[in-house]
């Protein structure tokens, strides 16, 4: 094997380069097969590769920087979901806000609606409009019903 310019090499086994550089032993392997780490075999068949000091330091540093960059990531997902727990509770307040009115409307329902049989019996008798359809006038016997019954009756 040729040394240029007599750099510093240490000789590791695949499990203690992957500690080392803090990858997984197959990754090793995978780099040995690419021919991008130097490496030999001992008359026992034990590979071992051979890692420059500055290898190894940037390694170090390289994975330093991403698991900095990892952890501000977890550290804004984190935040994200809190404010969205956040919400998700205004939320649930306000639905249990609106299913109270909706209940205390519905409690009125029957003394809204209970029309006298004099006014039901004279919008009957009543001569009808046949242009206020079109003026948008509401027909008589509409204005009597409730507004629910308006809105969600056929």
């Amino acid at each position: 094997m040729v040394n240029p310019g007599r750099i510093k090499l240490e000789r590791r086994t695949i499990a203690e380069a992957a500690k080392k550089l803090e990858v997984t032993q197959e990754a090793i392997r995978a780099r040995i097969r690419r021919g991008t780490i130097e490496h030999d075999k001992d008359e026992t068949g034990k590979t071992y590769v051979y890692l420059t000091e500055v290898e190894a330091h940037n390694q170090h540093e390289d994975n330093a920087v991403v698991n900095g960059v990892v952890n501000d990531y977890i550290t804004s997902l984190k935040s994200e979901i809190e404010s969205l727990k956040q919400d998700r509770e205004v939320w649930q307040e306000e639905a249990k806000r609106k299913d109270a009115i909706i209940m205390a409307l519905t409690n009125r329902i029957p003394e809204l609606e209970a029309p006298s049989e004099t006014t039901s019996q004279a919008t009957e008798g009543s001569v009808k409009d046949p242009d206020a359809q079109s003026r948008g006038v509401a027909p008589q016997e509409a204005q009597n019903r409730s507004w629910w019954r308006r809105i969600f009756a056929p």
